[in-house]
């Protein structure tokens, strides 16, 4: 059993002030008492009391705030999976994260969560949420406050946030143009199925993939885009709807979530295998029509590990004054029916 101070006090012949000024470098205690107290920890085999450390340093507990539009939106499980896996990690240094779930992109509702998460003493929060003026206010006004943000999972435009820590949208959705490119397709047809306008991480998506079919030169048409707010309900309906309005489409894109959805309405409208889903993140409803070949391959972002790393960067920097970097980009990995199994590594 590892020893005590107290053991090695008694050992040393020296009180237990003495071992602990000795042990932490403070204090004025002679070079043969240090000698002493420092050859009787390493022979008693003394490990210091890690929580007790990490409770020292801090002047109260770490309470970090975590707002997730991840009510119905499966792709969050994850995210929360990491976060929780580092407030585990930091739990001897008395850290704490609490989660304020919505659904969907209302301003109004993130607001209110916002606030939730100051009333509940957050000492900083991580959010995935809405890139408008009323939740930009809202986060300088907290920074202002103290209570810095992270931006999580989706970028927002210039308002304070001490970090962004998810994937680059607009990469990927060149990546996504770059999978429709080589299945060959002459003159697509595209359906674009996004999220919000109001996130800004799917608008990037559907940018860097538009912006990609040009410079490739490709011939292509818009049929229509629609906003389905991640809601797998609403994209059935939406997807559907439009599929009967423009005949002709040869490609649905779909931004966000909702892919579940899309899949049905692909599949009611008799148009299931025969036009490709192009889709993101691996979820269970995105793993089935990649095992289908409905959707040729899907772009994945690491979830856990942007749930993981936002914890961890927010927890530095309240516990130990430690910048964050501006941006931390989580690397897209590519999964195909002969890979969409494989677990990601985590952090």
């Amino acid at each position: 059993m590892a020893a005590t101070i107290k053991d090695i006090a008694a050992a040393a012949g020296v009180s237990r002030g003495t071992v602990d000024r000795v042990l932490h470098g403070r204090g004025d205690v002679s070079a043969a008492v240090r000698d002493r107290v420092l050859r009787l920890a390493e022979e008693l085999n003394y490990r210091p009391n890690r929580a007790a450390l990490g409770l020292a340093a801090l002047k109260k507990p770490v309470r970090i705030g975590l707002l997730l539009p991840s009510e119905g939106n499966p792709f969050f499980d994850e995210v929360i999976r990491g976060a929780r896996a580092a407030e585990e990690s930091l739990s001897d240094f008395g850290a704490a994260v609490f989660l304020q779930s919505v659904r969907g992109y209302s301003t109004a509702e993130h607001l209110r969560a916002f606030a939730s998460l100051e009333e509940q003493g957050a000492g900083g929060i991580c959010a995935a949420t809405v890139d408008v003026p009323e939740i930009r206010q809202a986060i300088g006004a907290l920074s202002a406050r103290g209570v810095p943000v992270i931006a999580l999972n989706s970028e927002l435009s210039p308002c304070g946030c001490l970090s962004y820590v998810g994937c680059d949208y607009r990469q990927t959705g060149r990546i996504a143009a770059g999978l429709l490119l080589l299945l060959g397709l002459q003159m697509p047809r595209l359906l674009i199925v996004t999220g919000s306008r109001h996130v800004r991480g799917h608008n990037e998506r559907v940018a860097g993939f538009l912006e990609r079919l040009r410079e490739a030169g490709t011939p292509f048409e818009t049929a229509a885009q629609v906003e389905c707010e991640d809601d797998d309900a609403a994209a059935r309906r939406l997807t559907l709807e439009a599929l009967r309005e423009n005949p002709g489409v040869s490609c649905v894109y779909v931004a966000g979530a909702g892919v579940g959805g899309v899949g049905q309405a692909v599949r009611e409208a008799g148009l299931l295998g025969k036009i490709p889903i192009l889709a993101f993140d691996d979820i269970p409803a995105t793993r089935s029509l990649v095992r289908s070949g409905a959707v040729p391959a899907t772009v994945c972002q690491q979830p856990f590990e942007q749930g993981y790393r936002a914890v961890k960067l927010m927890f530095q920097y309240l516990a130990n004054q430690a910048s964050p970097p501006a941006r931390w980009i989580a690397r897209p990995v590519i999964k195909i029916r002969e890979n969409i199994d494989e677990k990601d590594g985590e952090a």
